[in-house]
């Protein structure tokens, strides 16, 4: 099974009472059993023309654009990588772990925790073990890890559940609060101001256009988790060009 497949397996199965890691995939619809063939990434989309192959009911569409994101975001980051190997695939877990993210929240507005705190793990094990690799902030090590990255993990978070008390959790909850915890872990100072205020700017934008085209009325919430991840992607590997762009027009 693919990654996209796995991506989408986990997410249904955690917004699901499911074990995540536990079982073959099934179908949403009719819950039947799927083959190897019915998870080829794409391809079984295309031959299967949408639908089920049990049930014949239509395949959600999340599931081929996940799938074909997958595939894309594992090339450019990749390349962003430098081909360096080890790089490659720190960057590509993370990748994957905000874009399950991205799709959980989009799909069902959860942050699951199931994904948010293995993906903390990584990134602690990673800077404990001073594993220099692009999306970990320097310093490293142990000294670097308690006085750097979370510090800002927890001055990054201390502001977000300030907004969810001032918005008694109307605006963002503490889903939001997790993964900007993440965030702030997994990109130190100064990407994670540049990933938050992409967040927000992306948010207003997108949110604005929706009440404009009648999709949302004024006073309606929108998941804000994957502005969060797409403010956290762009900061990875662009942070700190942003951050010193940022300081010479000011």
């Amino acid at each position: 099974m693919g990654v996209g497949s796995f991506i989408n397996c986990v997410v249904y199965r955690v917004n699901n009472g499911l074990a995540p890691l536990k079982g073959r995939s099934i179908c949403p619809r009719c819950k039947h059993q799927l083959a190897w063939k019915d998870n080829i990434p794409l391809l079984s989309f295309i031959l299967l023309r949408g639908k089920c192959r049990y049930c014949g009911k239509p395949i959600s569409w999340q599931y081929p654009i996940v799938e074909l994101i997958t595939g894309l975001l594992a090339i450019i980051i990749f390349q962003l990588s430098n081909c360096e190997l080890r790089i490659a695939s720190y960057n590509l877990l993370i990748g994957w772990a905000l874009l399950a993210i991205f799709v959980s929240d989009l799909v069902y507005t959860t942050i699951p925790d199931e994904i948010v705190f293995p993906t903390m793990g990584l990134v602690a094990f990673f800077h404990l073990a001073g594993v220099e690799v692009v999306a970990s902030p320097p310093p490293s090590g142990p000294n670097g890890f308690l006085g750097g990255v979370l510090l800002v993990a927890l001055g990054a978070a201390g502001f977000f559940y300030f907004l969810v008390l001032v918005t008694k959790g109307r605006g963002m909850g503490m889903g939001d609060v997790k993964l900007v915890f993440l965030m702030g872990f997994l990109l130190g100072w100064p990407k994670i101001m540049v990933a938050i205020y992409l967040a927000f700017l992306t948010g207003a934008i997108i949110g604005v256009i929706l009440i404009l085209i009648g999709k949302k009325k004024f006073g309606q919430t929108i998941p804000f988790g994957p502005f969060l991840v797409t403010g956290t992607i762009i900061a990875l590997f662009w942070g700190e060009k942003i951050f010193s762009w940022w300081l010479k027009i000011i």
